[in-house]
């Protein structure tokens, strides 16, 4: 009586899906894991970054139990769905800036009312109360309760927007420090006007909004844009569409070291 000794061969096409559910899950837990997801979506989308990675693991394991089964008609295209966006997200990208974007400023009340903690980019979390600058000295005419100069930190940026939009008549006359990129828009800003934004995600890298202060400077027109700046001035009570917002009257404007990341209005 004699043996046949079958040999045992991988199956190309479960050996394909294996991989790519395994690399995609690898992915998802790598841009969770080192917070570079936040370059593509907002915070609250970790937990489904996380939810996704599982699913794909899963996936691979019930295809481990098939990698030596034998299939006559073989088919690879639809591997194509999980391997696209991995070779995409290897890819190097660099920022964003304002000259990439379709959105105009958002100016008025668009973003007031969102969570006022902040986080950005590299997951470091502002703090709920915008902190203030501990100089004794006090503005004349405003509350003593409101410091003579705002420091507007990188990671208190839009909590501080929030707050001089919510209070704005508490702190009008008040002397403010903030950093920014120059952003112009000629369709809502005058030729004396520009703003040091941020560009702010609300859901995903495809709604990057710049935020910031619009601030009043006969020299605006040397300013070249996208460069970033440390602007200090005084808070006054302009309009945009009618509405009320917090305008900077600019004392100077010095160049700046360029910041890294988004921020996010509505992170939770």
């Amino acid at each position: 009586m004699t043996t046949r000794a079958y040999a045992r061969v991988l199956n190309p096409q479960v050996s394909l899906e294996f991989v790519c559910c395994v690399g995609f899950s690898a992915l998802m837990l790598y841009l969770a894991r080192s917070g570079k997801y936040l370059s593509y979506v907002t915070p609250r989308m970790e937990p489904y970054l996380y939810f996704t990675a599982v699913v794909m693991l899963l996936w691979a394991g019930v295809n481990a139990f098939r990698l030596f089964r034998p299939q006559n008609r073989l088919r690879f295209a639809h591997c194509l769905v999980p391997a696209i966006p991995i070779l995409l997200l290897l890819l190097p990208h660099s920022p964003l800036s304002a000259a990439d974007l379709s959105y105009n400023y958002a100016g008025g009340n668009a973003f007031v009312g969102g969570a006022a903690q902040v986080q950005t980019a590299s997951g470091d979390m502002g703090a709920q109360t915008p902190a203030v600058s501990q100089d004794p000295d006090l503005v004349p005419g405003v509350s003593a309760d409101v410091p003579a100069l705002i420091e507007v930190e990188n990671d208190a940026f839009y909590a501080w927007l929030n707050e001089l939009y919510v209070n704005l008549d508490t702190y009008v006359g008040c002397r403010i420090s903030v950093t920014g990129f120059v952003f112009k828009d000629p369709a809502v800003l005058g030729a004396d006007e520009f703003v040091p934004a941020r560009l702010g995600m609300t859901c995903c890298v495809a709604d990057l909004i710049p935020y910031g202060f619009v601030c009043k400077y006969d020299k605006a027109g040397e300013l070249e844009s996208d460069t970033w700046v440390r602007v200090e001035g005084i808070v006054r009570k302009g309009e945009y569409e009618g509405l009320a917002e917090p305008q900077i009257e600019v004392i100077s404007v010095e160049p700046a070291e360029s910041v890294e990341g988004y921020i996010y209005p509505f992170a939770y």
